[in-house]
């Protein structure tokens, strides 16, 4: 049930993370600020919603679990690239190179955030 509700707010994050890149980009005509206001939307959105409703935490939040929730995301994110970066090296036909990245940054993210950013034992 978990993992089903991680799964909805990482769509629903990746949405928002979308609307406000197209936003911006035709706002200003800058790509590395579309990208980043997206990016750090989307983040906002996964944790407000991933603290709140998908590992139900009732601690208030306090700046580590913040930090802890970046770092998270950010290891994802890098390995992800390095596996996306590898397996195009390697031969693999990049859409299947990015499905192996992004399984492993997901699975990364949820269970960073259950078990050392939000630690509920749901």
């Amino acid at each position: 049930k978990q993992f089903l509700r991680f799964t909805l707010v990482g769509f629903q994050s990746t949405f928002i993370n979308y609307l406000f890149y197209i936003f911006i980009y035709n706002l200003f005509s800058n790509l590395l600020l579309a990208s980043l206001v997206g990016y750090i939307s989307g983040i906002f959105n996964s944790f407000i919603f991933g603290k709140k409703w998908v590992f139900r935490s009732l601690e208030a939040t306090q700046k580590i679990t913040i930090i802890k929730f970046v770092i998270v995301y950010l290891v994802g994110c890098l390995i992800m690239t390095l596996i996306i970066n590898l397996l195009s090296k390697w031969g693999f036909e990049y859409r299947l190179a990015w499905l192996f990245g992004i399984t492993y940054s997901i699975f990364n993210n949820f269970l960073g955030s259950k078990y050392f950013v939000f630690k509920n034992k749901l």
